[in-house]
């Protein structure tokens, strides 16, 4: 399909200083498109503007009362597990028949601090002499007995082993006790004191006896 149309236009010639105006007039055919394409009115934006912001605020509201529901399904999911569970029992430790059940237990905790604070006070500026170290061992094994008794509770017999050595290089030294005991009623508590020139090591036994 041809359209054909004219235009006229207008052309300026100069001669000799005089201008004259000259009107040109031509033609133009269009072959199957147009000239120019279709200018959109404000109004047709607007509406697309507001169809566009309509449909975002739905999307938001639809989104949102998805997440709702599949909360209050989670919840009542967890519900329904938390009472199908069967509650613990809290079985507490059983003492077989013919081991000793004392009324107070020994306080490990307390004569811990009792030895610690013993050890660091009486060893604090103490160098060690082979000829008085023998001596010194067993009045802190009596010292020590003595001291941990004021916690003790009755029918508890204490056994306190001390260990004193020189430090004079980097040589280790291992200390191991084995003994036959009630596990639900005696007990062991053991300190290390070092400095740079000593180590004392105290061990004692609280053993239960009926």
């Amino acid at each position: 399909m041809e359209q054909k149309g004219s235009m006229k236009t207008f052309e300026k010639e100069q001669d000799g200083g005089n201008q004259q105006i000259k009107e040109v007039s031509w033609a133009a055919s269009v072959t199957g498109r147009r000239l120019s394409r279709p200018i959109q009115r404000p109004s047709q934006t607007l509406d697309r503007t507001y169809i566009s912001l309509k449909g975002l605020v739905t999307a938001q509201m639809f989104s949102k009362g998805l997440k709702e529901r599949a909360a209050a399904k989670l919840a009542a999911k967890r519900g329904v597990l938390s009472s199908m569970r069967k509650p613990v029992t809290i079985i507490h430790e059983q003492v077989p028949v013919g081991c000793s059940q004392p009324g107070e237990r020994f306080p490990n905790s307390r004569a811990f601090q009792l030895l610690q604070h013993f050890l660091n006070t009486r060893l604090d500026r103490v160098t060690y002499d082979p000829s008085s170290a023998s001596q010194l061992v067993q009045e802190f094994s009596e010292e020590i007995r003595t001291l941990v008794h004021t916690v003790c509770p009755a029918r508890y017999k204490l056994v306190c082993m001390v260990a004193l050595g020189q430090k004079t290089g980097h040589e280790g030294v291992t200390l191991a006790s084995r003994c036959l005991w009630d596990v639900h009623s005696d007990t062991c508590v053991s300190y290390t004191y070092q400095s740079p020139k000593l180590y004392c090591t105290v061990s004692l036994f609280a053993v239960y006896s009926e």
